[in-house]
């Protein structure tokens, strides 16, 4: 046998035997739960207690309007209070009647509902249900909270009438109330005798006594309730039978619901299997079923994710792996090295934007040097103290904006994108750059991961960073010199040659100056080689501030420097070396505690292409020059031909 006939026949077996034998039981348990409600007296204490609750429910039902009426004025009118009484009997079936009055007992406002008592029987009017409640009548009087109203009281109540009598009964019973003679209320005709001795044997009569000198009757016919048995059999076969049929089709409707989606989640297995994870169940219900293929969708969906992200991870890996390896191929390129640092990590934690900043000259201001995803045109220099990334340049921490109010603000030029991480680059003990990743989500913070990540390859990267520098500070010693920090002669004949390269080619001038300290001698002689060394590094810093940040300046041995100015014709040398002669008489050398020295120096001055064409003519003639200077009495420059040495006015 298949599943789904299994599971017919054991549904069908469950639902029936139990559907049978309380088939079974229903009919005989009605039966005789029906000869048990036959006992009349219990059935007119019934529906004493039910009069009982019905009259405890007024106090309730009638507590809104008694707080509006305390509200009403004495000089109120009747008039405004009968559509409060309307309303209120119109939105419950509870209550019949509502009569208002004032503090004398008078009869303010009144509401009735029309009755159903025996047509033999008056009903009551406003007065009498106000002085002496009635028979039919169920009453209560409650007061008005408050002082000084228009009402005082309320009498409120319900008929016991025919229909609160129908209310009451239970089904084959008949009750009727009766005031002597006189039949008040009922649900059927009453008997003429309403003594047990006084019945025949087709009728079953109870009597009960009421309050205000009312009798409760109940009685029921045994023919009544034996038809009432037959009927009730019946509906029970009836009922099987229906029964049957629907358990029957329901029975195969759920075996094929439930193995319609374990078919479903067996060929949604097979396709995950090979690999198709866009295969969706289709869901059909809210039910256990439904919930079961819209798990398995879940789980197929996750399941395409963590394979897209090992695979993304996997790409990730080759590209880190890759670049980890060309910038070890690249030890001794700075740029490249920033590069790898900034892509790598931007991959890593899933940046839209990165910027790597670095320190200007003086290290009073960072701007971008590498940039990844943004237009380096858009960003601009950002003080040292200000801003995210002047904060981290300053103090050396981390800084984290998870794109909320709070958040640290960036700088005008920085870029102005909402979640960030921004921390130092460190080589040498000291902060080299400061690395910042972006993205532009508010909504995607990083995470605590995320800036472990950022850490863990900055930190990674610090060592090629120091390679770097180790390598580049091994050059500049070979090009530099060693006592003042410009550059040697090497480096000097070197950017001559590119300069003299570039001259010839595009026919551009360039000029050459020869300087010397005047009587520098006399210092070391004075005041000792250390003091010199003091005053030839002070000198080689005060003609660096006089030329350009593309000029070269070189010692070329001793006291004598050389400065090799790009692009500059013979009267713009000696403009420079006019300003150079200023730069160096205009202050004494010397630091704070140290005895003054005052110094000057001579300048000689040649350009290309008047004075040479090649470094030794050009030097040769710089030389003539400055010995022009030193024989006109020195602090001058001097020209290696023509007029003689030109002396600028103090």
């Amino acid at each position: 046998m298949s599943l789904q006939q299994r599971l017919t026949l054991l549904f069908v077996v469950i639902v029936m035997l139990p559907l049978s034998a309380a088939g079974f039981f229903v009919r005989e348990s009605v039966i005789g739960e029906r000869r048990e409600e036959s006992r009349l007296r219990p059935a007119l204490v019934e529906t004493e207690a039910a009069l009982d609750a019905r009259l405890k429910s007024v106090d309730e039902l009638i507590a809104p309007l008694l707080s509006r009426a305390g509200k009403l004025p004495q000089k109120s009118s009747g008039a405004s209070l009968q559509p409060m009484l309307k309303r209120a009997l119109a939105n419950t079936k509870e209550l019949d009647f509502l009569i208002a009055l004032d503090a004398s007992g008078r009869v303010v406002a009144s509401s009735l509902t029309e009755p159903s008592f025996a047509p033999s029987f008056k009903a009551p009017r406003v007065a009498e249900i106000v002085m002496s409640a009635p028979a039919g009548v169920a009453e209560r009087r409650l007061r008005v909270a408050g002082q000084g109203a228009l009402v005082e009281s309320f009498v409120a109540g319900f008929w016991a009438d025919r229909e609160f009598l129908e209310q009451a009964s239970q089904g084959e019973l008949e009750l009727a109330l009766v005031v002597g003679d006189e039949t008040v209320a009922a649900t059927a005709a009453v008997p003429d005798y309403l003594v047990p001795a006084e019945r025949d044997g087709s009728v079953e009569l109870r009597v009960i006594t009421l309050p205000r000198g009312v009798s409760g009757v109940a009685w029921y016919s045994p023919a009544k309730l034996s038809a009432l048995s037959q009927r009730v059999l019946y509906y029970l076969l009836g009922l099987l039978g229906v029964a049957f049929v629907v358990v029957a089709v329901l029975s195969q409707w759920l075996s094929r619901l439930l193995t319609k989606p374990l078919t479903e989640v067996s060929r949604g297995a097979e396709a995950i299997a090979q690999g198709r994870f866009e295969y969706r169940i289709p869901i059909r219900s809210k039910d256990e079923v439904g919930q079961l293929a819209a798990s398995f969708n879940d789980m197929a969906a996750r399941l395409g994710t963590t394979v897209a992200e090992l695979s993304s991870s996997r790409d990730l890996l080759q590209r880190t792996v890759q670049r980890v390896g060309e910038t070890l191929r690249s030890t001794h390129d700075m740029r490249s090295i920033l590069e790898s640092i900034l892509n790598t990590a931007a991959d890593a934690v899933g940046a839209d934007v990165g910027v790597i900043w670095g320190f200007s000259a003086r290290r009073g201001e960072v701007y971008p040097i590498v940039v990844r995803d943004a237009r380096a045109d858009g960003l601009g220099r950002v003080s040292v103290g200000s801003g995210i990334v002047g904060l981290v340049a300053e103090r050396g921490v981390t800084v984290v904006r998870d794109g909320s109010a709070e958040s640290p603000q960036p700088a005008a030029s920085e870029p102005r994108l909402p979640v960030s991480i921004a921390l130092p680059l460190y080589s040498q003990q000291r902060i080299h750059s400061v690395l910042t990743v972006y993205r532009r989500d508010a909504q995607m913070p990083f995470e605590q991961g995320d800036i472990d990540t950022v850490k863990f390859l900055a930190d990674q990267g610090r060592v090629a960073l120091e390679n770097v520098q180790l390598h580049e500070e091994a050059q500049r010693l070979s090009i530099t010199d060693g006592l003042t920090g410009v550059w040697n002669r090497r480096f000097l004949q070197m950017q001559f040659r590119s300069m003299h390269a570039t001259a010839m080619r595009f026919n551009r001038p360039f000029s050459l100056l020869m300087l010397d300290l005047d009587h520098f001698k006399n210092v070391n002689d004075s005041f000792g080689h250390q003091r010199g060394d003091a005053v030839l590094i002070e000198f080689a810093q005060r003609v660096s501030d006089a030329v350009r940040e593309v000029d070269v300046v070189a010692r070329y041995g001793g006291e004598e420097f050389v400065c090799l100015l790009s692009e500059t014709d013979l009267s713009g040398a000696v403009v420079t070396a006019e300003k150079i002669l200023e730069e160096v008489r205009s202050e004494s050398f010397g630091g704070a505690g140290e005895r003054p020295i005052d110094l000057t120096v001579s300048v000689g001055v040649a350009s290309f292409p008047q004075h040479g064409d090649s470094f030794r003519t050009l030097v040769a003639a710089a030389d003539r020059g400055l010995y022009r200077a030193k024989q006109e009495g020195r602090d001058r420059l001097g020209l290696p031909e023509g007029p003689a040495g030109l002396k600028v006015a103090r």
